[in-house]
């Protein structure tokens, strides 16, 4: 049994198949190939085919009802959406109320700090 140029056995080089090349020849035979399709052809819309009559039977692919699993993941999406929205409010929020703390507690300490210094600048006086 020959072999290609290649070393496979004559039928079984993919290739020499590929490039229509034998055994005996070394150079690729050359193979028509088509014309590119109009432009015209490629924007025109596609014609419907005829209409073939079926007599099988069978059940064609199984719908299940649109309903509740189609709902399934938009309505875990806007809880998710819904929770980050409230978790930074909620923390934008309590970063306002430490703020007025600090505030709260500065003015109540300046003003502790007043009374002290004021009672003993009383006592101080000759």
């Amino acid at each position: 049994m020959p072999n290609c140029p290649h070393g496979f056995p004559e039928g079984e080089c993919l290739i020499c198949r590929t490039l229509g090349t034998g055994p005996e020849k070394g150079k690729a035979t050359r193979t028509k190939v088509a014309a590119p399709p109009e432009i015209g052809a490629l924007l025109a819309p596609p014609r419907p085919g005829p209409m073939i009559a079926s007599h099988d039977k069978s059940p064609g692919p199984v719908r299940r009802p649109a309903g509740k699993r189609r709902l399934f993941w938009p309505v875990v999406g806007a809880i998710a959406v819904v929770a980050v929205a409230i978790w930074v409010f909620a923390g934008v929020f309590l970063f306002a109320l430490h703020i007025a703390e600090y505030v709260a507690l500065a003015l109540v300490a300046g003003w502790v700090g007043y009374r002290i210094g004021h009672a003993r600048g009383r006592r101080a006086r000759p």
